[in-house]
């Protein structure tokens, strides 16, 4: 079997305690003063090297940790596993799967009060595909300790702040049913999560909670010891996700350092007008995953790119261009893995659009163009 690598974040111990019970063969190590927990996992169709972290609290905190722990590790996969407190339609020891992530503090305050700036990040749509096929089966439940009886998976919107919402009848909760209705459950590490995740476009990522309280009464909910409970199911959905999961549907075969440097080449530069975009680093393009390729190869062949913005027609020049591309691929892995990524989702984008004509006074019209790549014409 294919032995990936999964990140798993818990922000606090007792959810660390629930995800590590599924782990094998565990052992403790520290980098530069952060305290992992490295062991394996077995799934049907890969072997899992599984890094256990507990960042801790608030959404600045998650941040940086997924950050360091993306750096250290070069995961495949990354999952923020623990609890969460419901919203509207879970109810306690469900387990919710953030669709997207909603920052529920984000705005201006100003005299007339406080104006939302709504965002959202989303996570992957191939883990979120297994995810609804899990929610409909009771697979999951024989992770758990308890069987979990009557528990159901959801689906939906996460919101997060680095405040504790106990009441809905309070300002903040007021603020999120106006602004986020759609939420399904509140904390405090999703959005920082999530935000320190969109940079990393081929990592596949997800945030698995389970309810340990609904806002209102929270006080006496969390007497009751549900906090386990919800922590167990939620490490229990994780593991049986990643048990089922099959990458060979979504993850392709790497692409070689030569034909991934051709194809990059042939997307950045279709025909020799689009030597125009170099200048302006892209930021006309329609795609942006172009420009995010462009952004990250740019340092490695700038120069010879240069050369060829003077002379695009010569096929010496043109060899050079790429050649020095391939060279510079060769021997890092998951960095062609990251640009296949993107290179794909830029094909996938560009056959959607096609040619996009803008602003123009002097089309040609009745010729043929086959044309790959994020390509425009016009005096726009």
């Amino acid at each position: 079997m294919k032995e990936l690598t999964v990140l798993l974040l818990t922000p606090l111990q007792l959810e660390f305690d629930a995800v590590a019970r599924h782990v094998h063969n565990r052992k403790s190590t520290v980098l530069e003063a952060a305290t992992y927990e490295t062991g394996s996992f077995d799934g049907a169709h890969h072997s899992y090297r599984v890094v256990l972290c507990q960042p801790g609290m608030k959404n600045v905190e998650m941040a940086l940790a997924t950050e360091r722990a993306i750096q250290k590790f070069q995961p495949q996969f990354v999952l923020l596993i623990g609890i969460a407190g419901g919203v509207k339609d879970v109810h306690i020891a469900d387990v919710l799967i953030a669709t997207k992530a909603y920052g529920y503090d984000a705005g201006k305050e100003d005299a007339d009060g406080f104006k939302a700036r709504p965002s959202a990040e989303s996570f992957s749509a191939d883990l979120l595909t297994y995810a609804q096929q899990l929610s409909r089966s009771p697979a999951w439940k024989k992770r758990t300790t308890d069987q979990a009886p009557d528990a159901s998976i959801f689906l939906g919107p996460i919101a997060a702040g680095d405040k504790v919402v106990a009441s809905t009848n309070n300002p903040t909760f007021q603020r999120i049913k106006q602004h986020f209705n759609d939420t399904l459950g509140l904390e405090m590490e999703v959005a920082g999560f999530a935000t320190a995740l969109q940079k990393y476009r081929h990592i596949h990522s997800l945030a698995i909670r389970g309810i340990s309280d609904l806002c209102e009464g929270k006080s006496e909910t969390d007497k009751e010891n549900w906090q386990p409970v919800a922590a167990d199911r939620a490490a229990a959905v994780a593991f049986e996700l990643l048990y089922q999961l099959d990458t060979s549907t979504f993850i392709s075969p790497p692409m070689d350092a030569k034909t991934l440097a051709k194809e990059i080449y042939a997307l950045l530069f279709p025909m020799p007008e689009s030597f125009k975009e170099i200048g302006s680093d892209f930021a006309n393009a329609a795609n942006n995953d172009v420009r995010e390729i462009w952004k990250k190869v740019k340092p490695l062949f700038i120069e010879e790119v240069k050369e060829l913005a003077q002379s695009p027609d010569d096929p010496d020049t043109q060899a050079d261009v790429r050649n020095k591309l391939k060279r510079e691929l060769e021997g890092k892995a998951d960095f062609q893995q990251e640009l296949a990524v993107l290179l794909n989702k830029a094909k996938e984008q560009t056959a959607d659009k096609g040619i996009t004509i803008i602003n123009s006074k002097n089309v040609v019209t009745g010729g043929n163009y086959n044309v790959t790549g994020d390509f425009r014409i016009g005096d726009g």
